[in-house]
Order: structure tokens, then sequence, then C-alpha cells
């Protein structure tokens, strides 16, 4: 593989800190940087070998793998041309930085709820509150989201925004949810196995299921993938003979349990989300890889 795609591969592999939006904006940016002679200069199979490496590199985030199929498909082409691979990373990031404000804005005109219930820490969920909040009177109770409790900086931040906000437990969900309207979540991917996203996530879903509230979740088009991620993250540390802490940071919540998922181009039903999943075009390379 060319150096300067390593290069950018290998940067991916090192980032431990950006968001998957930040993180494929990061990739695109670098990718559109190269010079035009180092553009000009890489093959299609610069391209595949680049595109099956940057999805190793990371292989749990949804927005790296559609970056990587977007460009997969172009080398698979049979007339190879330099400007489509440009013109896809310039879309890329014009649609990821549209995504929050796009999804936001449809929530907003949504959601009619006084009380609202959601867990850990989302940009996105951040924006679609402020709109709701911008119309009418809204509080926002927040799961801490353990391990990595992100639920409490979320709703800190959701009180600078002026957002009447509470922290529970996160076992303390079922309990909350009798005066709750709705529940709202984001995602850092959307499969047919379901939505994956912070642990936590399932809990609130089932306890929205269980008290008949609709439950809403927020995804851009860039995290929704027909590919079958890896596995979540787990840790296990030994404590003592015998004993040993277990801790997940990601689960996936099948789709049935949500109302809606909110995208850029409106509200999906579960069965719609599957469909469109299912119509998403794969480049030929991924049946042939196994993780």
């Amino acid at each position: 593989m060319d150096i300067c795609l390593q290069e950018i591969v290998e940067a991916v592999a090192r980032d431990a800190h950006s968001g998957a939006s930040d993180m494929v904006i990061n990739v695109a940016k670098s990718i559109i940087s190269l010079s035009d002679e180092d553009f000009a200069s890489l093959t299609t199979l610069d391209w595949k070998e680049f595109s099956i490496e940057l999805h190793k590199a990371k292989p749990s985030i949804a927005t790296i793998f559609n970056l990587a199929n977007a460009i997969m498909l172009v080398s698979e082409q049979e007339t190879y041309d330099i400007n489509n691979i440009r013109n896809i990373i310039v879309n890329i990031i014009e649609q990821e930085r549209s995504s929050v404000e796009l999804i936001a804005n449809i929530a907003g005109r949504i959601i009619d709820a006084d009380h609202i219930i959601t867990s850990s820490y989302s940009s996105t969920v951040g924006a679609a509150l402020s709109s709701i909040a911008s119309r009418k009177s809204l509080s926002v109770t927040v799961a801490e989201s353990l391990p990595g409790g992100e639920g409490r900086q979320f709703a800190m931040k959701l009180q600078e925004m002026g957002i009447s906000a509470e922290i529970i437990p996160d076992s303390n969900i079922f309990a909350r949810m009798s005066d709750a309207d709705c529940i709202l979540t984001g995602a850092d991917s959307l499969t047919p196995l379901g939505l994956v996203n912070k642990v936590g996530t399932r809990a609130l879903a089932e306890a929205a299921y269980c008290f008949d509230l609709p439950a809403y979740a927020m995804c851009g088009q860039s995290k929704a993938t027909p590919m079958r991620l890896s596995e979540m993250v787990v840790t296990e540390q030994p404590i003592s003979d015998n004993l040993c802490e277990r801790s997940q940071l990601f689960e996936a919540t099948p789709l049935d349990r949500f109302t809606f998922i909110i995208m850029e181009d409106g509200l999906l039903t579960p069965d719609q989300t599957l469909n469109m999943l299912e119509n998403r075009e794969m480049a030929k390379v991924w049946d042939s890889l196994i993780y």
C-alpha cells in the first residue's frame, strides 16, 4: 500500500478519543489533503488495500467502514476515475457536517414531550433536546451510563444549555420511566442485528417498551451499514482467585424495540430500517473477508 495511505491508516488505528463522526471527517480530510501528484500516483490496488486496512484499523466503527466501502466501490469499477474518489470524499465530509443539524431539526419537530429520558453522551441528542426546549418547557432525565459515566457529563452539558436535567443511576431507569413521555437515544452504528450504542441503551429501550412509551433513536446515514461489525468492547479484570470483574462498553438493541429511527431524510420504522440496510450497495471484496 502507498506510504501516504499507510500513514492515514496508522493515524486512525492510534485514535482512541475521537467520536465516529469526527473520526471519519479526519480521515476524509487527510485523503483530500494529499497533493495532486500523490493522488495521481495511486492505483486501484492502492485504494483497495487502503480500504481493507482502514476497516481493520477500526472494525467496530460504522462510519469508517462506510467510507472504506465507498472507496472500494469506485475501485471495483471497470473504468477508474480519480475524480470519483475525490468527489465521494468531499460529499462524505459535507454530509457528515450537516447530519446533526438535519436529524436534530426533525426530532425537534416531531417529538412532543415534556419529560424525556436518555443515557450516555450524544451531541446529536443534545442538539435535538435543545430544539425541543426552544419551543416548550422540557425536563430531561439522564442515566449516568457506567462504566464510563458519560451521562453525568451530558446532564451537566444540558444544564449549561439551560435545559432542566437530572442524573439517575442506571438501575433506576425502570423506576423513573413511569413519569416520562418518551426516550431518546443516539447510536454508534445501525446494523440488521440492532442499534449499537453505549451499554444501558437496551435497558432504556426495554423500559420504554414495558411502559408502552415511544422510543426514538437518532442515527445518521453514515452510521448505517448492512455489515456485521466486530463484537462489543469487553474487559475482564481479575480481582482475586476465582473472582473477576467484567465490563462491556457497547451493546446492540433490537430494532423492534424502537418506535422510529430518526435519520437525515425523516422517520423510519424498524421494518423500513431493515429494508434500507438490506438495499445498501456493498463492494464485492467484503464477501471474502472474515473477521
